[in-house]
């Protein structure tokens, strides 16, 4: 998959091209000398690691990436095809998703931890509970496998299926059930609406999530916001929020996006920026995810 994804000097030129600015401000923003993006831009030398960091989030913050990865999802073949014909590579997806997915809310399980409890063996130091968490998510990955296919249409159903399998042996959190009572969220200053409101605040977005327009990726950041922002569980919004946007990807032949937990307060901000109605920076994000994805 290497040659799907943008180089450093793409991600040069687009910068310049985008931002009208020079070489010699191009080299001040990235606090190199103009000799050094010359060689960059014309001579193919390629920029250190730590360089190539900071071209590329000089990039993610000038230049919308919903065009490469329209672009890029033109040239693949339909992902959830390869996801169920190769074992090895969906394998590697359930491990990922479930390891960066459950550390995001604060799991303490490693990624070897992970993996001892998928295989079923005994993972020392660690609480049952979080062996279980890992365990659901695995097993809410396999029902999102077999269920999904191109343009699949998500419904009421469908959300509390996930969230009983993600909370499987939770009791106190419902499994399958929306919350009835309030709870408190540390990141975000938006009030969350009130339980007797949550049944009503999902019809809508239910009634609205399979419509895609002319921007899916758009459209699938901007849902992702919207559902966070309902809360509509005592526990498990983020895992079941998540595996709701990977369902939507796949469904439109896009891979899955998966959240890293280096970049969870990225997320957090992100997320948080759409409480004033800024969706740029979760669309960036999901951008990003989806062309690792690829």
């Amino acid at each position: 998959m290497e040659g799907y994804l943008i180089s450093d000097k793409e991600k040069l030129k687009k910068i310049l091209q985008k931002t009208g600015v020079s070489r010699s401000e191009l080299a001040r923003r990235l606090e190199v000398s103009y000799k050094t993006v010359y060689r960059w831009l014309d001579k193919d030398i390629k920029p250190h690691l730590a360089q190539s960091r900071d071209i590329d989030q000089l990039f993610k913050e000038y230049v919308d990436l919903r065009s490469f990865v329209l672009e890029i999802r033109n040239k693949l073949k339909d992902p959830i095809k390869i996801l169920k014909a190769n074992k090895r590579l969906k394998d590697q997806f359930f491990l990922e998703m479930t390891y960066n997915s459950n550390a995001i809310e604060g799991s303490r399980m490693t990624k070897k931890d992970t993996e001892m409890a998928f295989e079923g063996r005994k993972v020392k130091g660690k609480e049952i509970f979080e062996i279980l968490e890992a365990v659901n998510h695995k097993n809410a990955l396999q029902f999102l496998m077999e269920s999904i296919r191109a343009n699949y249409k998500i419904d009421e159903k469908y959300i509390l299926k996930l969230h009983e399998i993600v909370m499987y042996n939770f009791n106190n959190k419902l499994p399958g059930k929306y919350r009835t009572g309030f709870v408190n969220l540390t990141n975000t200053e938006v009030p969350l609406p009130p339980p007797q409101d949550v049944p009503l605040r999902m019809g809508k977005f239910i009634k609205e999530i399979n419509r895609y327009g002319s921007d899916p990726i758009g459209k699938i950041s901007r849902d992702h916001y919207e559902f966070e922002a309902i809360h509509p569980f005592f526990d498990g919004n983020g895992r079941v929020g998540r595996l709701i946007m990977i369902t939507q990807l796949l469904s439109k032949g896009f891979p899955p996006a998966i959240i890293q937990i280096e970049d969870r307060y990225k997320y957090y901000m992100a997320l948080g920026k759409g409480d004033t109605g800024d969706f740029k920076n979760i669309i960036q994000m999901v951008c990003d995810s989806v062309i690792k994805g690829f």
